[in-house]
């Protein structure tokens, strides 16, 4: 098969479309292997601070469950004085209850 003038004119050009398009296939490809590196990178940094974080949230629930025992050890208290103070300061003679028929 022999080629004639006019027919290498339109195949030159031709390969080197085509070398031009395998190249830019290759580069597509490497891009996309180095873009998913990268979101596979910040994944990573993600999970490593992530841990971090989680550990400082339990700390802060174990502080606050702390802080709520001993509010609630101290209402427990405030209620039992109050009890005490309305013990002793009930009048000695009065009644403790209302006549509405009167």
């Amino acid at each position: 098969m022999s080629l004639k003038a006019i027919e290498l004119q339109v195949a030159l050009p031709r390969t080197q479309d085509a070398g031009k398009i395998q190249e830019q296939l290759s580069q597509r490809s490497q891009q996309i292997h180095d873009h998913q590196a990268a979101q596979v990178e910040r994944e990573q940094v993600k999970k490593r601070t992530q841990v971090s974080q989680n550990e400082r949230s339990e700390e802060s629930k174990l502080s606050k469950k702390k802080d709520n025992q001993n509010s609630s050890e101290q209402r427990q208290r405030n209620r039992k004085k109050e009890k005490v103070r309305e013990q002793k300061e009930k009048h000695p003679y009065k009644g403790n209850s209302i006549d509405i028929e009167g």
